[in-house]
């Protein structure tokens, strides 16, 4: 969803607004990125997504101002973060949570490590949403759902050739568009 937004002080005037096209804007560009952010901590990928539409409501229904988008991307994984840990509280889980995050360094560190991993898998997100529709919907299949070349075949009966080629299409256009990635990939998981 694009509205032809270029200026970012100008989106973040709407938003204030309550232009709800531009609450939609984000919420699509940040919901994934979130959701994985919060399925770090919870290790539940529904307790993840309820926590993430929790604190898209309660952003939703605050108007809130932000000088930059910065400020915007910090104040939603700052927010997912701490109801991420407030859900493990009703859970009980808190105790065992603080164990393993004795030292504040440590967490802090594991905190900037998961909302970088996050951005990362947000930019992946982006990049898959930019294929063109047919290449996007077989690489998805493949890749995300997990199907073999002759299941995407037999599903849209076309040819196990055009499956291959548009896989290659699509991860040749994803390493050129992710390549600025790289470096930091290597650095956070390996």
């Amino acid at each position: 969803m694009d509205l032809g937004i270029k200026n970012e002080t100008l989106l973040l005037h709407r938003l204030k607004e309550g232009d709800e096209k531009v609450f939609e804007l984000l919420f699509h560009r940040h919901y994934a990125a979130l959701c994985f952010f919060a399925d770090k901590f919870l290790r539940d990928e529904e307790a993840a997504r309820d926590v993430v539409q929790e604190v898209f409501i309660r952003f939703y229904e605050k108007a809130y101002d932000f000088p930059n988008m910065l400020a915007l991307k910090s104040f939603l994984y700052s927010a997912v973060h701490h109801k991420a840990l407030n859900y493990l509280e009703k859970m009980n889980n808190r105790a065992a949570i603080r164990e393993k995050l004795e030292v504040t360094e440590y967490q802090e560190n594991e905190y900037f490590h998961h909302q970088v991993e996050a951005e990362i898998f947000e930019e992946i997100f982006s990049a898959i949403e930019q294929l063109p529709s047919e290449c996007r919907r077989i690489f998805k299949m493949s890749y995300i759902d997990h199907l073999d070349i002759r299941e995407i075949t037999e599903q849209l009966g076309i040819a196990e050739s055009t499956v291959k080629t548009q896989r290659q299409r699509a991860k040749k256009f994803l390493r050129e568009r992710l390549q600025h990635l790289y470096p930091l990939v290597a650095l956070l998981f390996f």
